[in-house]
């Protein structure tokens, strides 16, 4: 429980980004050498308590976003806080049933495995928790989070084989008590078993020696991580430093959630955006508002806004916005899209994105179409449509945004894709309002800070009540906004090109990772598999003769 508490705190308080180097090591200690089962029990308790901690927020998210009552609320709550632990506990057994293997690795071979194939709803990493340290960041632009998280575990686990060489020296120490052979028969005895001593003494010393490797390489790649991040550090930021700049307005409105969906309060909010874009445009050449700001539906045929289509009658400079698009059928059937809209000044629709990675329980309820019935359980729930193919929104000559709206910036996959089309800003429009005062939007800012590394792009994220800010291709923080509270943000963006190891082939360290832990586990079953030779059985004989 430890463990997974302390995992847990460091994922509400980013300060903490030290612990997660030595919080699994007390797990580790212990689940390496247990049977598979009991790793298990004990890994699931470790990451039960920890994503409780981490994730408190879900049960305000499903009253308010849901528009679940409470003890439904709690009564979804605990199962999937129960199947997100169960990640630790199955890298707990796949440890256990892997067992040990030269230089260490079999830990961090093993949890990497399962972070990247355990299907849970937040693709959490353990890497995301060093987002306040960008040094550390930049071979996301190589693997993504995985050889951070990677890093991570191998020094945990070199901490725990330390631990536990301390515990045995000193138990040995207490066990050596025999005096030393004072007669010629024990002299004897101790001759005979020279080669056996001997023997042990080899095997001993290359245990050590792989020991001590197991914790000097550790070391060395975290080294070596920082060496490579400083160096990345120093480049990007030259390149970016050198590349046409788009100089952007963000309004954060600060709008409650029950204000947002009262349509008495629509012109108020609506006015309350202008104002404050009014206020800053002279200075900026895009305006940007956050996710379904505007909430009257407009029709996906139109080319031009104007009345009550027109978010913002009259805008001196374009704006980007979140807003819902209808699209209706020859059959009169219609679909709702949660959509970024790119406005031009003269009023004509530049461009429009439609999310294309919905939140369940949320922007759509799993099995609603089949199972009317969950609808009635949850009237809050929208019913939004899936979009397409990514769309680039142009402004200017150079820049091509990239929209990711919501959840579509924790994901690897729609920011890799805009910039396979050619994106040189990626823009996160969302609303983490549903989600209270809580630590989640900054877990929300933690995961999204690895778009801008992978793709080596600039990354503003537009939010109604925080984290608002303008990320660096580095993943260092250009500017930022503090939560829940009603203010503007202006920055200079820079629009970059080209592409990167990451952004073109994907998540392949990864795989590689779960093929070496793959390959480990088949070792150890086929070794386990194999008929064992008989023992040799002493002879009655010379037991009676050594009597």
């Amino acid at each position: 429980m430890a463990s997974g508490a302390a995992l847990g705190a460091s994922f509400v308080d980013f300060r903490l980004f030290v612990v997660p180097w030595v919080a699994l090591a007390p797990l580790l200690a212990i689940i390496e050498h247990a049977p598979p089962r009991r790793a298990l029990r004990l890994g699931w308790l470790a990451g039960t308590t920890g994503i409780a901690i981490a994730f408190s927020w879900l049960i305000y998210a499903m009253r308010v976003f849901g528009g679940f009552p409470l003890p439904i609320a709690l009564l979804l709550y605990a199962p999937l806080v129960a199947w997100m632990g169960l990640e630790l506990g199955i890298f707990g057994a796949l440890l256990a049933w892997i067992g040990p293997l030269p230089l260490g690795l079999a830990a961090p071979l093993a949890f990497g495995a399962v972070e990247f194939l355990f299907p849970s709803f937040f693709p959490w990493r353990l890497a995301h928790s060093q987002y306040r340290v960008p040094v550390l960041l930049q071979t996301g632009e190589l693997a993504g989070p995985a050889l951070l998280g990677f890093a991570i575990v191998w020094v945990n686990a070199a901490i725990a084989t330390t631990g536990r060489a301390i515990v045995a020296r000193r138990a040995a120490r207490r066990r050596d008590t025999t005096p030393p052979p004072t007669v010629t028969s024990a002299r004897a005895r101790v001759d005979a078993a020279e080669p056996q001593a001997r023997a042990r003494d080899v095997v001993a010393a290359a245990r050590a020696r792989d020991a001590v490797a197991g914790v000097v390489l550790p070391i060395v790649t975290v080294v070596a991580l920082v060496g490579f991040g400083a160096w990345r550090l120093t480049a990007v930021r030259a390149v970016r430093a050198a590349a046409p700049v788009l100089r952007v307005g963000v309004v954060q409105g600060n709008i409650s959630i029950e204000r947002k969906g009262d349509r008495a309060f629509f012109g108020r909010n609506m006015d309350a955006y202008h104002d404050a874009s009014r206020a800053i445009a002279d200075d900026v050449d895009l305006l940007i508002w956050p996710e379904t700001v505007f909430q009257h539906r407009i029709a996906t045929e139109r080319t031009r806004l104007d009345g009550e289509d027109d978010p913002f009658p009259g805008a001196p400079r374009p704006l980007l916005f979140g807003g819902l698009a209808m699209a209706r059928s020859a059959d009169g059937t219609a679909r709702l899209y949660n959509s970024a809209f790119l406005r031009g000044a003269d009023g004509r629709v530049l461009g429009r994105y439609d999310k294309r990675v919905l939140v369940p329980f949320g922007e759509y309820m799993p099995l609603g179409d089949r199972i009317p019935r969950l609808r009635e359980l949850s009237p809050a729930t929208s019913n939004f449509a899936v979009g397409g193919e990514p769309a680039l929104l142009g402004v200017g000559a150079v820049a091509r945004l990239g929209a990711l709206i919501c959840y579509e910036d924790v994901i690897p996959g729609p920011a890799r894709a805009a910039v396979a089309k050619g994106a040189t800003l990626l823009v996160n429009l969302t609303n983490d309002a549903w989600y209270g005062d809580s630590a989640q939007p900054v877990q929300h800012q933690a995961l999204a800070v690895w778009r801008a590394v992978e793709t080596r792009r600039d990354l503003v994220r537009a939010t109604n009540t925080g984290l608002t800010s303008v990320l660096a291709a580095t993943g260092e923080e250009v500017s930022e906004l503090p939560t829940f509270t009603t203010a503007t943000l202006t920055a200079d963006t820079h629009l970059l090109r080209g592409t990167t190891v990451y952004a073109a082939v994907g998540d392949v360290a990864a795989w590689t990772i779960v093929a070496l832990a793959g390959g480990a586990l088949l070792r150890r079953r086929l070794r386990a598999a194999r008929p064992r030779p008989p023992r040799p059985r002493r002879s009655r004989r010379r037991v009676r003769a050594r009597r």
